[in-house]
């Protein structure tokens, strides 16, 4: 029984049953691109708001201005959105190359390799802020 393509096996394994791999695929690396460009973006300008961000308090007479590079946190942040947004620039950059050639990754250590910093990606952001 087959409902929208996808169809069930002998063992109620969900497949998808389509002739049009290359749509497909196209779609998929369209969205890794536009997620890729979404990182990029997102990366840039919290690195621009936390670096451009000061505060002054004002004590007594004496005016004291509170910039990122007082907290060594901040400075870490601001490095590593920094590095985020440049290692989703070169990926993105892939993304592109990779739709316009039609080419499909083959070599399995680079996978490996763009699979790994994705997750270290990852874990960096969730652990930096």
């Amino acid at each position: 029984m087959s409902y929208l393509g996808v169809g069930v096996s002998p063992r109620t394994v969900p497949a998808y049953h389509s002739t049009n791999l290359k749509l497909f695929d196209k779609r998929i690396k369209i969205a890794e691109l536009v997620l890729r460009f979404m990182i990029l973006g997102l990366g840039v300008v919290a690195a621009a708001l936390i670096r451009t961000d000061s505060q002054v308090k004002v004590f007594f007479s004496f005016e004291k201005e509170a910039k990122f590079t007082n907290v060594k946190t901040l400075v870490f942040l601001v490095v590593a959105n920094g590095l985020a947004a440049g290692y989703s620039l070169i990926q993105g950059l892939r993304c592109v190359v990779s739709l316009v050639r039609g080419s499909v990754l083959f070599n399995k250590p680079l996978a490996w390799a763009i699979f790994s910093a994705d997750q270290s990606q990852f874990d960096s952001a969730k652990y930096c802020c």
